[in-house]
């Protein structure tokens, strides 16, 4: 995969440099056989409730942006993509890694955890220097990477790994029936085959063997939903497609 080797911001930076440049490089006299391609940039927001409280019963908030770029073929099949997810909290949410935002410069300052004890240990400033402060220090989950603390040995930029090679090669529509198909109704999650859940374990016995080893397959490098208040991602890879833009024709 290109962002394998070259990873998102150069993905989007070079395609952006090949739209505005529209050289079909056939001045340079090959022959090789043309392919076009489009590129969609996509996104998703969600503001939820929670996670959880702090020490205090105070409500923790946090919003999730997720962001798509998508390399669609000619036939409409993505040929590569990139997600990313920024996700901000309040600060007396008790996550090591997690961004915060306090609020509006001069506002009333909200409830601070300490991460170590995962209690209230006072107020987070809302000076302008300190909420300044604060979004320059933001990360994606991809910045944060094992630090994230989804998994000791499959975090988030993993998992999410293995969900976007599952969708190369496909169409939006085929990508979301293959969701549909191999994953938990109520929850979004790759279908478990030991669940206790009536309708995923029905859901799951249905299937013909060959749908069992794709989920045997899915589960192998993912376990995380990616159609939930964690973040929508076929929402945004959906508005890739949606607002995809032709790319100048490439000699290959």
């Amino acid at each position: 995969m290109i962002r394998k080797a070259i990873g998102f911001p150069v993905l989007v930076a070079l395609a952006a440099i090949l739209i505005s440049c529209g050289g079909s490089g056939a001045e340079n006299g090959t022959t090789a056989q043309k392919q076009t391609l489009s590129l969609g940039l996509g996104n998703s927001p969600i503001f939820r409730v929670g996670p959880g409280k702090d020490s205090t019963g105070t409500q923790v908030y946090s919003f999730t942006y997720v962001q798509a770029a998508v390399v669609f073929n000619a036939d409409g099949k993505i040929a590569d993509l990139e997600v990313d997810e920024l996700e901000v909290s309040t600060p007396n949410y008790d996550g090591l890694s997690m961004p915060h935002f306090s609020g509006w410069p001069g506002s009333p300052e909200p409830n601070i955890t300490n991460h170590d004890t995962e209690k209230v240990e006072g107020k987070a400033p809302t000076t302008e220097d300190s909420i300044i402060a604060e979004v320059t220090a933001w990360k994606t989950k991809r910045d944060r990477g094992d630090s994230y603390g989804m998994s000791d040995t499959n975090d988030w930029w993993k998992q999410m790994d293995a969900w976007e090679a599952l969708f190369i090669g496909k169409t939006i529509d085929e990508v979301e029936t293959f969701y549909a198909k191999y994953t938990n109704d109520r929850n979004g999650r790759p279908l478990n085959p030991e669940t206790t859940d009536p309708a995923e374990k029905a859901k799951y016995e249905r299937m013909s063997k060959g749908d069992r080893e794709v989920v045997a397959d899915v589960r192998s490098g993912a376990t995380m939903s990616i159609n939930d208040a964690h973040g929508y991602v076929l929402k945004a890879i959906r508005e890739a497609w949606d607002k995809r833009k032709p790319m100048p024709e490439l000699n290959i």
